[in-house]
């Protein structure tokens, strides 16, 4: 298991004969050994994992809208937290994500290395918005940001850049790509397009 930054893991001191639950606040990424006496479950912002042997990555930031839960390979079912509606099975190369306001999930495809790439090192930004790339970097580096125009904001890019680099490094990534530009002040970076 690995925990991405500004993650917390929460386990009893020993599981109980009948299963093995942990729950995750923020990402981590999990390698489960299948159990069939004692099932693996994880909770986080409001929804349950049940791991019948397998590899995953789950996103449940408290900050953020949505839990992201990405199946590497092996099997997985979730569903709300305390709910007794049937289980959703997720198949190997596909995201599900839990909308926390009204707990509903849907299914989408995904390139799962792109989404697991952090625990090997590296950021992987694939169709994510400078606002989700930015918040991304400040778990990472810890810093404050600014972006002064929102549709900069929205703006959508892809691209990928070493995990363990210096923020410099990384931001410039990001500004050779177009239409960026980063200075600081104070304790703040500040995103403005290169025409402000």
């Amino acid at each position: 298991m690995w925990l991405n930054a500004e993650s917390q893991l929460i386990y009893p001191e020993n599981f109980t004969d009948k299963e093995r639950r942990v729950t995750v606040n923020g990402e981590a990424y999990f390698k489960v050994k299948k159990d069939s006496l004692r099932p693996f479950y994880v909770e986080s912002a409001g929804m349950e994992v049940r791991v019948y042997g397998t590899e995953f990555n789950i996103n449940a930031y408290a900050e953020d809208e949505n839990v992201y839960t990405t199946l590497v390979s092996g099997s997985i079912a979730l569903k709300p937290l305390h709910d007794t509606q049937a289980e959703l099975v997720l198949t190997p190369g596909h995201q599900a994500i839990f909308q926390k306001d009204e707990r509903s999930t849907f299914v989408r495809p995904v390139d799962t290395r792109a989404v697991t790439s952090w625990h090997e090192g590296r950021f992987s930004f694939e169709e994510q918005t400078l606002d989700q790339i930015m918040l991304t970097l400040s778990r990472w580096y810890n810093f404050d940001y600014e972006i002064t125009d929102n549709r900069l904001a929205k703006t959508v890019f892809k691209g990928s850049a070493p995990r363990y680099s210096e923020l410099s490094e990384v931001l410039s990534i990001l500004e050779k790509s177009g239409g960026i530009n980063f200075r600081i002040k104070g304790e703040k970076i500040i995103i403005t397009t290169n025409n402000q």
